[in-house]
């Protein structure tokens, strides 16, 4: 029995000898890969003149590639989630699931499973004057800033605005709230579900509140009172201090009594083309800045699960 003691003892010790030789091997490939991280970050800022934040993962390639750099923004998801990315609550084990955002420049490799960190990395690099090519998210973004650019420019008449909006019509709503916040109003969209029964929340200059309904009509067909007694029904509860419809086209008669009668301002096509001019001038004649194609923070937001915002 004491033999078998003491060869247990013999095993418990070449074990925690073992665990000691693995933990130290750890530690050396630590501290050989952190100071290689170091000397990587210090050629990287030599040649490119930015600074690595620390959580950033940096390789050299064997060949430098295209010294147009690529951009890859990927997001954190839920691997269970709801159809709007939130965590599904029925699922207890359910866990996040990062993915590593990319920068590929020259000789080097970047990656962070913060895509926020990335993209400023990315803003920096093109401030230095390296190029480095749009991401996914940014290309969208660029299509939709160039098609309200190109409803703005085309806004000299009611038939160009209507056929700008043909197709789509609930884009028309975000054109008339870029109309008034060119004016120097403040504006928002209300969202297209459970609008309330208006499209627009908007304050004046002087901070008089406004509600808003938005129609995209060809101009034979006239808004009628019903629209007006809606809206009106809708400032029951939400109590702005002023309301008004905003069509293409025209408003019928017993649509204009009716509105003269509860203090509903009515703004026609004719008004609509003139208000696009004084928004927008000579907009035509000025190229779109780069910056306006730049993702914000709540740009890249909204790519993540909002119960994960608290986390960025």
């Amino acid at each position: 029995m004491l033999e078998w003691f003491s060869n247990l003892d013999s095993v418990w010790k070449y074990c925690i000898a073992g665990v000691g030789i693995i933990a130290v091997l750890a530690l050396a490939i630590w501290v050989v890969d952190a100071i290689r991280q170091m000397v990587f970050r210090s050629k990287f800022h030599k040649q490119y003149g930015v600074n690595l934040p620390h959580s950033v993962r940096i390789k050299r390639y064997h060949h430098e590639d295209d010294p147009i750099g690529t951009l890859v923004l990927r997001f954190p998801y839920w691997s269970a989630a709801k159809r709007d990315g939130t965590r599904d609550q029925r699922t207890k084990n359910t866990t996040i699931c990062y993915q590593k955002s990319l920068i590929d420049i020259g000789p080097w490799g970047l990656s962070d499973k913060n895509p926020l960190v990335m993209y400023r990395i990315a803003l920096d690099l093109r401030a230095q004057g390296h190029a480095v090519g749009y991401c996914q998210e940014e290309k969208i973004k660029r299509q939709s800033v160039m098609e309200q650019v190109n409803a703005q420019r085309s806004a000299t008449s009611v038939a160009n605005i209507v056929a700008q909006f043909r197709s789509q019509p609930t884009d028309f709503e975000p054109f008339c709230a870029d109309v008034f916040r060119n004016l120097g109003w403040s504006a928002e969209v209300t969202p297209p579900v459970r609008d309330g029964g208006f499209d627009l929340k908007l304050y004046d200059p002087q901070g008089v509140s406004f509600i808003a309904e938005c129609k995209c009509y060809e101009p034979k067909h006239r808004v009628g009172r019903p629209i007006i007694q809606k809206l009106q029904g809708a400032n029951t509860t939400v109590g702005a201090q002023g309301m008004m419809v905003i069509t293409t086209s025209g408003f019928s008669r017993d649509a204009v009594t009716y509105a003269n009668q509860v203090g509903v301002q009515l703004i026609d096509g004719d008004m609509l083309v003139r208000l696009c001019a004084q928004a927008f001038g000579e907009s035509d004649a000025q190229p779109v800045p780069a910056s306006a194609f730049a993702l914000t923070r709540n740009d890249i937001m909204q790519y993540i699960p909002a119960d994960m915002w608290n986390m960025f």
